[in-house]
């Protein structure tokens, strides 16, 4: 590990956030982000910094601060708001109190911000206060954890740091912590650096830099003494394929790759489903990693046992659990069985464990729910899972690591974290909860969905409808590039909710890829929205009509089958149920002149959504379609629109508003009818008109 300071860069921090914030704070956000973007010292929220520095009161008299990360922000992006300034030395006061409950601690240093609107303070406050320098740096360095996590850290802390190096074994984190570090004395003003038994690394200096590279030497010092004395996992890793993104097409991959692909592809839907019917199980979503350190971990000889003693950190616990679900393939056909009885073992060794630490602390918790967040399968990977991508992602990067500082721990020693009560105490702490923001969840929170001609019209309206309600969606279209427009507009609101995959339904080999691709993105499929279609026209009793009438039953007839097809598959293997909706026509009730083409097919896409509601009712597996007409989309580009308003004597406008209401429907109002009939549990073979009302066309 190399320091990282440029000095052309930290001007233009001083440049960018001096005027308003003062050049302390500026570098403070400089170097705080510099350590944030790398995830060996600090992942997802983790680590925190402060700087000291002078003040106004609303009143213009000054005052020393402490500007300290605030919780849940993330060192990677933070910028001055994300610190919110403490007055000093009540802080401080508040470390020579005996006692302090969390809740007293936090009303506290809210009592002492300067701005009240401001973030909370990070639980370790207290601490960068009483620290005797301007800048305070803490990380969670991989390198150093795996120096911690061993019998005999105290002497190995000497060994690396020396005497310039404070060393407090492991305690709660907040103001037990802050007190363990008073208790020190003059030994920390003589130390250099502070060591956390099992949990981390704290540095300072008079300056953001000095800080800063003090922070990139210490964990070098871990680094070498790892390599020096015992040689790093990596050697255990040398021949793991590294992993491709999850976007990349199954025939770019190696074979090696595909094989695990397909496996992963085949588990996913399953292991989905099983944490979903387990005891107080829910949806949750699934992202699958395959780095070489969790490869290496899970065919380790001692992997399982490295896995199932505890995360590297305690921080670690609300993002992992206290250790993974770990599934061992079975030789038979019996994958399902295995799956399940894997998922209820977690649970109830994960029930075991907070009855014990409830007894034992003699705490009244109400227990979180008793599903793995990691689920390691021995060549495979592990399916990190969360209530969404984002939170699936993080878990993922989380053991990635973890699964690095076992490796090295165990190269080098012995991997021995906190035992489980201190990972019960930080799991079932309110500060630490605090930082997942839990809330109310969304209508379609935990569905994952997938919309077929999306790149446009009623399939980007019905696309950016399900994710306002909380759903994982990816859009496909044969429409590339369009494609890739409307995904970059959701992406933009929605971020890691929304994915894309461009495709053909027509070609059965494309629907099998797109469907393979919502598996991999989100780990399963709740919702298919199948729409895409065209509107061809003509007389059916000429050739031209009769073949436009073939071509149309192939893209909005057949097509819809082959995905409606593919997708009860994926639903069917997960066991949760689902809904298919299709994008019929009020065409199948009244046609329209000179558009039998495009009618006939609408008929019999009607006809197939009733059949899939009778033949898929035994799956859990709803069926239902929703009549729109006359919607403002490209199917009427081409010269489509003014025909069919010359064919019944209108202009374009009056066209669109011809119908009881007087209004022109619009693709939101037929995203509506399908985000209502995702939540329709009840309701199966149903379709809804949405045209502004047609008499000839009511359902009958």
């Amino acid at each position: 590990m190399v320091p990282r300071y440029a000095q052309a860069e930290a001007e233009a921090a001083v440049a960018a956030y001096a005027p308003a914030w003062g050049e302390a704070l500026a570098l403070r956000v400089y170097t705080s982000r510099l350590l944030g973007q790398d995830p060996a010292l600090v992942l997802h929220g983790g680590g925190n910094t402060s700087v000291k520095a002078s003040a106004r009161e609303v009143d213009g008299s000054p005052v020393e601060v402490l500007y300290v990360k605030g919780s849940g922000h993330d060192l990677a992006t933070i910028d001055p708001r994300g610190f919110p300034a403490c007055r000093l030395e009540p802080l401080r006061r508040l470390c020579a109190l005996e006692a302090l409950s969390d809740e007293q601690m936090v009303r506290a240093l809210r009592a002492q911000m300067l701005d009240p609107a401001s973030p909370t303070p990070s639980v370790e406050a207290l601490l960068h206060a009483w620290i005797p320098a301007r800048y305070v740096d803490h990380t969670h360095a991989d390198a150093v954890l795996a120096v911690l996590d061993q019998p005999g850290a105290a002497e190995i802390v000497g060994e690396i740091w020396g005497t310039g190096a404070a060393y407090v074994p492991y305690v709660m984190p907040g103001f037990v912590l802050a007190r363990a570090v008073v208790a020190l004395g003059g030994a920390l003003e003589a130390a250099g650096v502070l060591v956390l038994g099992q949990h981390g690394i704290f540095t300072w200096g008079a300056t953001a830099r000095e800080s800063y590279e003090r922070m990139i030497e210490a964990v070098a010092a871990a680094e070498r003494w790892l390599e020096a004395r015992h040689g790093r996992w990596t050697l255990l890793a040398a021949s793991a394929e590294p992993p491709q993104p999850v976007a990349a097409p199954m025939a770019s991959l190696t074979s090696g790759e595909r094989e695990r692909r397909a496996t992963q592809r085949e588990l996913s839907p399953i292991v989905r489903g099983a944490l979903a019917r387990a005891a107080g199980g829910r949806r949750l979503v699934g992202a699958w990693r395959s780095e070489p350190e969790i490869l290496a971990l899970a065919a380790h000889p001692e992997g399982r046992a490295l896995a199932e003693t505890g995360p590297a950190t305690p921080d670690h616990v609300i993002r992992v659990k206290p250790w993974p679900a770990w599934l061992e393939l079975p030789s038979g056909a019996d994958l399902r069985a295995a799956v399940e009885r894997t998922i209820a073992e977690f649970g109830e060794r994960y029930a075991e464990y907070v009855a014990t630490a409830r007894a034992a602390r003699a705490r009244d918790v109400k227990p979180l729910d008793p599903l793995p967040r990691i689920v390691v399968v021995p060549g495979v990977g592990a399916l990190a899972l969360g209530a969404t991508l984002a939170d699936a992602r993080i878990a993922g990067d989380v053991y990635a690591h973890d699964a690095r500082v076992m490796l090295d721990a165990r190269a080098a020693g012995k991997y021995r974290p906190v035992a489980p009560l201190d990972l019960f105490d930080v799991e079932y702490w309110s500060l630490e909860q605090a930082k997942l923001g839990k809330g109310a969840a969304p209508p379609l929170g935990g569905r994952t969905a997938l919309v077929t001609g999306a790149a446009g019209g009623i399939g980007l309206a019905t696309a950016a409808h399900l994710l306002e309600l909380g759903a994982h969606v990816l859009l496909t279209d044969r429409d590339a590039a369009r494609l890739e427009e409307s995904y970059a507009s959701l992406a933009g609101r929605h971020g890691g909710r929304v994915a894309r995959a461009a495709g053909d339904v027509t070609s059965p080999d494309a629907i099998s890829e797109i469907v393979g691709a919502v598996v991999d993105a989100f780990g399963g499929l709740d919702l298919l929205v199948s729409n895409a279609g065209t509107a061809p026209s003509g007389l059916l009793h000429t050739p031209a009509g009769a073949t436009a009438l073939e071509a149309s039953i192939e893209v909005n007839l057949l097509a819809h089958q082959r995905v409606a097809r593919a997708c009860v598959e994926a639903m069917a293997a997960q066991g949760l149920g689902g809904c298919l909706l299709f994008n019929a026509s009020k065409s199948a009730f009244a046609p329209g002149p000179e558009f039998g083409p495009y009618a006939v097919a609408k008929a019999g896409l009607v006809a197939l959504m009733r059949q899939y509601a009778i033949d898929a009712a035994r799956h859990g597996i709803r069926s239902n379609a929703v009549n729109a007409d006359r919607i403002r989309t490209p199917l009427f580009g081409g010269g489509v629109l003014e025909a069919r308003a010359k064919a019944r004597g209108l202009t374009p406008d009056e066209y669109f508003r011809q119908n009881l209401l007087a209004r022109e429907t619009l693709a939101e109002d037929v995203a509506e009818a399908f985000g209502w009939l995702a939540r329709a549990e009840a309701t199966t073979g149903c379709v809804v008109t949405v045209d502004g009302g047609n008499p000839a066309a009511f359902p009958r």
